[in-house]
């Protein structure tokens, strides 16, 4: 089985109390890819709700891409703006209740899927995506287009 490795990286700036403390933060993945990230609704970097959002989308793409190579589709682009949606708990926790999907693909090439075909690959990319397979949270993949 293989392995990934996130690094998160935070140095205190400021006051470090109960009441406020800096969120920014660094999650560095390999040599020279590292992105900014913080605490939600910040304005300098990611939330890990967007990262989980992201992760989540990546793999379904991962996966579509590599269902349309195996039928020999020509995919020119593929895009998504996945969104995490907290919810809260019956014990009052809140958690991603719900990672919503809206995939927009477009086709080139002699051989153009049709949109049964087209939901088909997204139902099966989901059911083999190892992010989908890891979390709790409901998925929704709304396709565009």
């Amino acid at each position: 089985m293989a392995t990934h490795i996130a690094k998160i990286r935070w140095h205190q700036q400021g006051d470090f109390n109960h009441q406020s403390f800096e969120r920014r933060h660094e999650v560095a993945f390999q040599e020279g890819v590292v992105l900014p990230a913080g605490g939600a609704g910040n304005d300098f970097g990611a939330d890990p709700e967007q990262l989980l959002a992201a992760s989540m989308a990546s793999c379904h793409m991962q996966t579509f891409l590599s269902l349309a190579a195996k039928k020999r589709l020509q995919v020119l682009s593929y895009s998504d703006d996945a969104e995490a949606v907290l919810g809260q708990r019956d014990d009052g926790k809140f958690w991603v209740e719900k990672i919503i999907l809206n995939p927009q693909v477009e086709f080139g090439g002699d051989k153009i899927p049709d949109a049964d075909t087209i939901q088909a690959m997204h139902e099966k990319s989901h059911q083999h995506c190892f992010i989908a397979n890891s979390v709790a949270a409901a998925m929704v993949v709304e396709i565009k287009g």
